[in-house]
């Protein structure tokens, strides 16, 4: 973005994290860096911002999604490179809202995390992931402060959010049968509206798309379905995963255990990791079919799944 359309946004911004106190003007200190040093540094996880910058050495080359997922990533990536474009040249802020909403859901280990991860990477935006156990409070009143102050310290930093488990903060609201459910339900819309005025992006991770309350769905521009790989993706998964320093013995056939074995990309490299730790305390580069099996068979009994 031009220097003068940054000074532009962040000038709004500015008013919004003032305090008046005996008549005397406050900045806070995000603007006092940013006046004096031209950005923003990077806030550090703690309980007034109960959130971590999600980094990675992957590359997109190493997220393998099927075609239709892969789509609707890169419309996401289209707003984040060009949404500034559609809202101040070309005069679309009238019709369109601040900010851009987005879904992911689908089992564990699906690359949802690394999908996050990866658009902040490719478009030059940190992206943070919320602790959402940090949000959350059973005073009433408490969780609206606590979603509102990290909101107000992302404002016009154009960060991108991670609400993973999204479930927790933005669930089904519930029909009222007494004060606490009227208080839940009223917390939901106030957490709404506030994602609503969220000026960046805002992705919301869930494993179940009907965990999510139906009126956040309706306000999303994404919906997207991240969905356990299939025989081909299993393959590429396996493929990525090994390193060129092992070997594979003769018996080994990725495409027979690819086909065999329905593993995510997150338990793919799991197996992976534990095969190569055993080679290496065995003093071994080479992996026989039957370690590989081994080590999905643990694997699975982390989850309960028996083969």
């Amino acid at each position: 973005m031009p220097p003068s359309k940054a000074r532009s946004r962040s000038s709004a911004g500015v008013v919004s994290h003032c305090l008046f106190c005996s008549g005397k003007l406050i900045l806070s200190q995000d603007y006092v860096e940013w006046f004096t040093q031209g950005h923003f540094s990077r806030p550090r996880f703690s309980i007034n911002f109960p959130a971590e910058r999600l980094t990675t050495a992957m590359t997109w080359d190493d997220l393998v999604l099927n075609p239709q997922t892969q789509q609707h990533i890169q419309d996401l990536e289209a707003w984040l490179h060009h949404g500034a474009t559609l809202l101040h040249d070309w005069g679309m802020k009238k019709t369109l809202k601040l900010g851009y909403r987005a879904l992911f859901y689908g089992p564990p280990g699906t690359g949802k995390t690394l999908t996050a991860s990866l658009l902040g990477k490719y478009t030059g935006k940190d992206v943070y992931r919320i602790d959402i156990s940090m949000v959350i409070s059973k005073f009433i009143g408490e969780t609206e402060k606590n979603l509102a102050n990290l909101l107000a310290r992302a404002e016009n930093k154009d960060w991108v959010l991670f609400f993973d488990e999204a479930d927790a903060l933005f669930g089904k609201r519930t029909s009222v049968r007494d004060a606490h459910d009227k208080h839940a339900n009223q917390e939901v819309s106030y957490l709404l509206q506030r994602v609503e005025n969220y000026d960046g992006l805002v992705i919301l991770a869930s494993n179940f798309k009907s965990n999510i309350d139906k009126a956040f769905i309706r306000r999303f521009q994404s919906v997207i379905y991240f969905p356990t790989p299939n025989a081909r993706e299993r393959l590429m998964l396996w493929r990525n995963a090994l390193p060129q320093q092992i070997q594979l013995a003769p018996s080994v056939d990725l495409g027979s255990l690819a086909d065999t074995y329905e593993l995510t990309g997150a338990d793919t490299v799991n197996v992976v990791q534990h095969c190569c730790l055993q080679t290496l305390l065995h003093q071994s580069k080479t992996l026989s079919h039957e370690d590989l099996v081994g080590a999905i068979k643990r694997e699975f009994s982390k989850s309960g799944k028996v083969l």
